[in-house]
C-alpha cells in the first residue's frame, strides 16, 4: 500500500491535535477520518486494516524514540495509540470498526476469553493508565517504562492472534 503524507500549517496542525484530544482520538486517525468525510469516501476493509497497522507501527517506533528523550506525556500517548490501533486493526480484520473507548475494552475482553489469555485484559488495563497519564502527567519515568514494556508485550500477543 502506498502511503501519502500531508503537511499542515502549524496553526492547523495544532487545531487538529486539540480536536483529537477533545474527541479522545489520535491526530492521524482523526485527520484521515476528516479527509474521508470531506471526500465522501470510506476505506475498504483491507485499507482500514492497513491504515491501523501502519499507524500502530509508526506510533510504537515514535514511542521508543521519545522514551529515550524523557517526554513521558508523549511517550504515554504513543504507547497507548500503538496499542489501541493494534486492537482496532484486529477488529477491522473481523469486519468490526471500534470507535469508542468502551468498544476497545469489550473487544479485548472477547479476545482474552477466546484465546484463554487473561494477560490481554491485564496488560490492556495497564496501558489505559498510560492513556490517563497523557492527560494527568502523574507518572514518573520508572512507572512509564514498566508499563511501556507491558504495552509492547500486549502488542506482540495481539499480533500473534491475528
Amino acid at each position: 500500500m502506498e502511503v501519502t503524507s500531508v503537511i499542515l500549517p502549524q496553526k492547523l496542525g495544532l487545531k487538529l491535535r486539540e480536536k483529537a484530544k477533545e474527541t479522545d482520538s489520535l491526530p492521524e486517525e482523526l485527520g484521515v477520518e476528516l479527509i474521508l468525510k470531506g471526500l465522501n469516501e470510506e476505506l475498504d476493509p483491507e485499507g482500514l486494516v492497513e491504515h491501523y497497522r501502519l499507524l500502530s507501527e509508526k506510533y510504537l517506533e515514535e514511542a521508543k524514540e521519545i522514551l529515550k528523550k524523557g517526554d513521558l506525556v508523549q511517550v504515554s500517548e504513543k504507547f497507548w495509540g500503538a496499542t489501541a490501533l493494534t486492537i482496532k486493526m484486529l477488529a477491522a480484520k473481523k469486519g468490526l470498526k471500534l470507535e469508542e473507548h468502551g468498544s476497545l475494552w469489550a473487544f479485548v475482553t472477547t479476545l482474552s476469553r477466546m484465546s484463554r489469555d487473561e494477560e490481554l485484559v491485564r496488560f490492556f488495563g495497564e496501558v489505559n493508565v498510560l492513556h490517563r497519564n497523557f492527560y494527568e502527567n502523574e507518572m514518573d519515568k520508572d512507572a512509564v517504562e514498566i508499563i511501556a514494556r507491558d504495552a509492547e508485550k500486549l502488542i506482540e500477543k495481539l499480533k500473534k492472534i491475528s
